[in-house]
């Protein structure tokens, strides 16, 4: 029952976030200015859609009620958050 209090909250943390990545994707984004960067702009609007979507997914698995089903969320919304953050650090030249 621990497993599935500590999934929810966890994908309402992905939902969160990606709600701040959405609209974040036209104005200042931490210390990026998104607006202005039209690459940065598409990162953060891919990435918002991409935790939504990992969110679907882990809402589905939890349902399930398999609680190892639950490392396939962890894992893909881990993933998807190194590779915004590798591409967000790689893009300051």
């Amino acid at each position: 029952m621990i497993i599935k209090i500590v999934m929810i909250i966890f994908i309402l943390l992905l939902l969160l976030t990606a709600s701040y990545m959405w609209r974040q994707r036209n104005e200042r984004f931490l210390t990026y200015d998104a607006s202005s960067d039209p690459r940065l702009s598409n990162l953060l609007k891919w990435t918002a859609i991409a935790l939504v979507i990992e969110s679907v997914i882990g809402i589905i698995l939890l349902a399930l009620g398999n609680k190892y089903l639950n490392l396939i969320t962890l894992a893909l919304a881990s993933l998807t958050i190194l590779a915004f953050s590798l591409s967000i650090t790689s893009k300051k030249e």
